[in-house]
């Protein structure tokens, strides 16, 4: 299962940047007037962990189902799973974007 993960991508870390999942927290997090620094703060998580998680580029489905519950959405709402095809996609965008920066 492992080995599948690799070459579909979904294993190696870090993960792509989730744009859409990020988007949902952050939206989130305005319309109750809260940032990212005060979320860590309560939930008892480092600021850096918790941005890795919200962006993408960590993945853990515990830290995903705090955050829901403390921002009160659903967690497939804020953190929608993802298929190796999408995370693929992510990555060849995500590696497309860094080429252009350059």
């Amino acid at each position: 299962m492992q080995l599948q993960l690799e070459l579909s991508g979904m294993g190696t870390r870090p993960y792509p940047l989730d744009r859409e999942r990020r988007r949902r927290v952050f939206v989130t997090l305005a319309e109750q007037d809260i940032n990212i620094t005060f979320l860590a703060q309560k939930l008892h998580i480092s600021r850096s962990y918790v941005s890795e998680i919200i962006s993408g580029r960590d993945i853990s489905s515990k830290i995903e189902r705090r955050i829901a519950d403390f921002l009160g959405k659903p967690a497939d709402y804020l953190f929608p799973p993802r298929s190796a095809e999408e995370i693929g996609q992510m990555r060849a965008a995500e590696a497309a974007g860094k080429g252009k920066a350059a």
